[in-house]
């Protein structure tokens, strides 16, 4: 009997100390919506060496919807509702929404107050445009964005438009809103990382996904814009700082190369067709 109890003892002790590490994953699962498209009539705006002069090239815009375990997160937003009424033009830019988030949400049967987290992975109006309409939600956001948004000569400079957020900042108080410094691991669970990459913008982000079934993808903001773009590591002309976006590239190449990561570049229409058709998933 004693020994029966001492293996008995050995063994919970056992299942104690290894417990957390055998906790199953909490179910995963990431929808790509279509936010948005648009026609770049003048690509040469994409490199600010100088590049694609007179060309042009066809953007989507990219949401991605993403379930961790009974919680659901938004990456980005999209497009404001105003481009339902386009094709509109604006400069050298022809861009058009044909289906708003929450349509799209809806067909899986849920509601703006379903979705926990919107997280941004920075301020330019085709990735936030859309935020306002999930006023329940924790949003989540870079501090370097946020301070960004505060000076208002830095922000009308880099075209951050602090409207975009009135649902859940006004003025300097901050609701419903959780800053995130660098790189976080958003659940501490490995499956939801921040990356800090700014460049772009003073507060720019990736997000690195851990799927069950998939494996890593990295959801890559407007780190880059198309494929070509992110081979030759153009810098678009209207970016923050060129050094720093040279910078974050690198650093997003190494955790590729790291966790075998299949890159998304979120503007890229060739990166979103590979994705499973909405409403469809990976998991």
């Amino acid at each position: 009997m004693k020994q029966l109890l001492s293996g008995l003892a050995f063994a919970i002790l056992s299942f104690a100390a290894t417990g957390a590490s055998h906790a199953a994953p909490p179910d995963m699962k990431m929808y790509r919506l279509d936010c948005g498209h648009m026609t770049l009539g003048d690509k040469s705006v994409m490199s600010d060496e100088g590049l694609y002069h007179g060309q042009s090239y066809d953007i989507v815009m990219s949401c991605y919807l993403i379930k961790h375990g009974n919680d659901w997160l938004l990456w980005d937003t999209g497009l404001p509702k105003k481009y339902l009424a386009g094709p509109l033009t604006e400069g050298s830019f022809t861009t058009k929404l044909d289906r708003t988030i929450v349509d799209q949400i809806g067909d899986l049967g849920l509601r703006p107050d379903d979705i926990k987290y919107v997280a941004v992975s920075h301020s330019h109006f085709d990735h936030s445009g859309q935020v306002n309409e999930f006023p329940n939600a924790t949003l989540i956001i870079q501090r370097g964005e946020l301070d960004a948004m505060a000076d208002s000569k830095k922000a009308s400079a880099h075209y951050i438009d602090a409207s975009l957020y009135n649902s859940h900042i006004a003025g300097t108080k901050l609701d419903r809103v959780r800053v995130v410094d660098g790189d976080v691991d958003l659940f501490g669970d490995g499956t939801l990382t921040t990356l800090q990459t700014p460049g772009h913008t003073p507060g720019s982000m990736a997000l690195l996904l851990k799927l069950n079934n998939a494996g890593y993808y990295v959801l890559s903001g407007d780190q880059w814009h198309f494929t070509e773009n992110y081979e030759r590591h153009q810098v678009p002309s209207w970016n923050y700082d060129h050094n720093e976006t040279i910078s974050s590239g690198k650093k997003l190449d190494a955790v590729i190369a790291r966790t075998h990561a299949t890159l998304v570049i979120q503007h890229e229409p060739v990166d979103n067709q590979k994705l499973p058709k909405f409403p469809r998933f990976l998991d």
